[in-house]
């Protein structure tokens, strides 16, 4: 197999599905997941005999001190046969050229390259959709603004805010990478870069990136944040940096804020054509749902 794609997952139940079926519609041969004991069903989905020959479960050693990524990128080395893997999260989607699967794009790659820096962009969907109780699109039906002028955060400085302007949906996030695994040796701190033999790392080619899709249902977000709460809670040691939008997030609920965070996330129906006319946005329908699909949006 030429490629992989390597990611965790905590009850991410209405995310699991599209994401596996969308990296092996792409052509990657095997996901890599490290489930962190979910409850919510996530793992039957994992175990289920239609991912048997898709999915290898990665043993969870627990939170304190994990270094997830580093982990799997030892098991890619030593139980698979790839040349190269993604690494990612659940929440995000590989977009290729038009017409383009895995291995058309890997050939193409400069076979000097050890590390490939893929950018990500945000989704997310008119505000409107956020406040219907319940749809039978999924969440990569649902949002299909892409934002694209995209602003710097001062962290941790942004930590302490109870409001961002323009919200935090607006933020310019970082890129994930995807490496050679036969000279990879160390993944960096959220995936965003990695250390190689030779340093060699290249720019994705244009019209590769990744979709990210962090604001789904209000459910999905209260849980974010309450499983981000046990993970700093269990690593004391990471600095306030890390993770300091979800850290901002635990702050507002703890105020009663949370739910007016989460329609913030959202663009006024009355400003979609603007911001797509002046470039903020645009809408991007180039991935599509074929697996069974999940709820999209349910406010509490």
């Amino acid at each position: 197999m030429d490629g992989i794609v390597a990611t965790t997952t905590w009850n991410s139940i209405d995310l699991i599905r599209p994401f596996l079926g969308h990296y092996r519609r792409l052509g990657f041969g095997r996901a890599l997941v490290m489930d962190y004991a979910s409850d919510d069903g996530t793992r039957d989905v994992l175990e289920a005999d239609e991912w048997r020959d898709f999915v290898t479960i990665v043993p969870f050693p627990g939170l304190a001190s994990l270094d997830s990524s580093n982990i799997l990128l030892t098991i890619a080395k030593t139980d698979t046969n790839a040349q190269w893997c993604l690494f990612c999260d659940p929440d995000e989607l590989l977009r290729l050229p038009d017409g383009t699967r895995l291995n058309d794009w890997l050939a193409v790659l400069p076979a000097a390259a050890e590390s490939i820096v893929i950018p990500r962009f945000n989704m997310t969907g008119a505000l409107s959709g956020a406040r219907l109780e319940a749809t039978e699109r999924s969440h990569v039906e649902a949002l299909r603004l892409r934002i694209l002028r995209r602003c710097a955060r001062v962290d941790p400085h942004d930590i302490d805010m109870a409001a961002l302007e323009p919200p935090w949906i607006f933020t310019a996030i970082l890129p994930k990478v995807m490496v050679r695994v036969a000279t990879a040796l160390v993944i960096g701190e959220g995936d965003h870069s990695a250390r190689t033999e030779n340093d060699s790392t290249w720019d994705a080619s244009e019209g590769v990136r990744l979709l990210h899709y962090p604001i789904r249902t209000f459910s999905a977000f209260r849980q974010k944040v309450d499983l981000a709460r046990r993970d700093f809670t269990a690593n004391p040691h990471l600095r306030q940096a890390h993770g300091w939008q979800v850290r901002r997030w635990i702050n507002l609920a703890s105020a009663g804020r949370l739910l007016e965070e989460y329609y913030r996330q959202f663009i006024p129906d009355e400003d979609v054509g603007g911001l797509i006319a002046d470039g903020t946005l645009c809408r991007d329908d180039s991935v599509t749902v074929v697996e069974p699909r999940s709820r999209a949006v349910d406010v509490d």
